[in-house]
C-alpha cells in the first residue's frame, strides 16, 4: 500500500488573539519565559463589528518561530494563554501592520509606536513606510516647504525636528537630494524676480 502524500500543515508564523478578560496575569512572562520571538498589538478596544457593536477588548499576537511548527504544538502553547485556537501567518509583514491597521483605513487606527516586539522579534523593516505612504509624505513635506517658504533645508529639517513631526523628518533625511534641491530652486525662482 502506497502511503498517500498529505500536504504539511507546518509553518514557522503562527497568530492568535489574547482577551484580558481570560489570559492570566502574567500571559506576557509565560511567552517570555519560553524565548520565542514574538510580537504583541497594542491593546484593541475600539475595533467593531460591521453592526457598529464594540468588539470584546483584545491583542493581537505573532510566534515567530525559527523551525516549522504544528497547529498542535502551537496550540499547547496559546492554551497557556488562554486564547483561543491560534491560525498560521501567511505574511509577517501583513499581520505585523494590521496590528495597528496600518493597511486598513476603515478600521481604527492604533499606534504602531505601541507594537511591542519580544525575545529579539525584528519588526521595523515590517512597518516600514510602503511606496503609497512615502509618495504621501513627500507631497506633505512640499506643501510645508511651499507654506512656510523654507529657503533652506536645514530650516526644513529645524522644523520638523521642532514640532515632532519624526516620521516626516526621516523621509525627509532620506530624500536629501530631491528636498534640497526643490527649496534651492524655489530660493532661486524668489531671487529672479
Amino acid at each position: 500500500m502506497v502511503k498517500k502524500k498529505t500536504k504539511d500543515e507546518r509553518t514557522r508564523n503562527w497568530r492568535a488573539v489574547v482577551y484580558p478578560e481570560s489570559a492570566p496575569e502574567n500571559w506576557r512572562e509565560i511567552l517570555d519565559d519560553m524565548c520565542i520571538p514574538w510580537v504583541e498589538s497594542p491593546l484593541h478596544d475600539r475595533d467593531v463589528n460591521p453592526d457598529g457593536e464594540v468588539k470584546k477588548p483584545h491583542w493581537h499576537i505573532i510566534l515567530l518561530f525559527g523551525s516549522n511548527k504544528s497547529y498542535e504544538q502551537v496550540k499547547e502553547i496559546t492554551a497557556k494563554l488562554r486564547a483561543p485556537n491560534p491560525m498560521k501567518c501567511a505574511n509577517v509583514r501583513g499581520a505585523v501592520r494590521y496590528l495597528a491597521h496600518l493597511d486598513n483605513p476603515e478600521k481604527f487606527q492604533y499606534s504602531k509606536e505601541d507594537i511591542k516586539a519580544h525575545c529579539g522579534a525584528e519588526i521595523d523593516h515590517h512597518l516600514a513606510f510602503n511606496s503609497n505612504e512615502k509618495s504621501i509624505m513627500k507631497r506633505e513635506i512640499q506643501a510645508l516647504i511651499r507654506e512656510k517658504d523654507f529657503v533652506e533645508y536645514a530650516d526644513l529639517l529645524d522644523y520638523l525636528l521642532d514640532a515632532e513631526m519624526y516620521e516626516l523628518l526621516d523621509v525627509a533625511n532620506s530624500h536629501t537630494l530631491l528636498f534640497g534641491k526643490y527649496i534651492s530652486s524655489r530660493k532661486y525662482k524668489q531671487q529672479g524676480k
